[in-house]
């Protein structure tokens, strides 16, 4: 595979909303939804390398340029599986519902993938030094640690979480402070203009 650029085209036309919400949210919002048509910020190797590019600072995880360059289909595979279920999951705990065990599964697998643990180095001639075993690599750390930001998210009490209601919207966000209503200005002024719309257009 060639690697791809960071800086790609759909930086620029097609990016996923960044709204200024906890990474869990962001990373559930890469399926977003333009004039009503759902889009997927997460839909080809490039566009989850210039996620991840965008977001990494607020990763612990170091996500080198090298690393982003190399992210291939296998990669865009396991990080849409897991933010769909993510999304699935965060729904669920808006409605109310009780959450398909197969999400939880999937989180909860996601979640361990970034597992390492220190191990002994001896040798006669040197002070004894640790290295660090089973780590599986940046991209992989990377999903644990999106799960762990997931899992923490759903199991803070009182969470103020909210699914976006203006027509046409996928989006989810914290209810900071209480009064408000919507993901981002524009989609409150369109569902004003939405409710405007129909409390005036003409009757038969």
């Amino acid at each position: 595979m060639t690697p791809h650029t960071l800086t790609c085209p759909h930086a620029a036309t097609e990016a996923p909303p960044l709204l200024g919400e906890p990474l869990a949210l962001e990373f559930a919002n890469t399926h977003y939804a333009v004039r009503g048509s759902l889009r997927d910020g997460l839909g080809r190797p490039d566009h989850l390398a210039w996620w991840l590019w965008t977001c990494r600072d607020r990763f612990t995880t170091d996500l080198t340029d090298t690393a982003l360059a190399n992210v291939n289909e296998a990669d865009v595979v396991h990080f849409r599986e897991l933010r769909d279920a993510s999304r699935r999951l965060i729904d669920a705990r808006v409605q109310g519902w009780e959450p398909d065990s197969r999400d939880v599964a999937q989180l909860n697998r996601a979640g361990g993938l970034g597992r390492s643990w220190p191990i002994l180095l001896w040798n006669p001639d040197t002070t004894p030094t640790t290295a660090r075993m089973g780590a599986q690599g940046p991209l992989l750390e990377a999903q644990a640690e999106l799960a762990h930001a997931v899992v923490t998210l759903l199991t803070t009490p009182d969470n103020p979480l909210a699914s976006c209601p203006a027509p046409g919207c996928v989006l989810f966000f914290e209810r900071t402070p209480p009064r408000r209503a919507w993901c981002s200005p524009g989609c409150g002024n369109r569902a004003r203009a939405a409710r405007h719309y129909h409390r005036h257009r003409p009757t038969d």
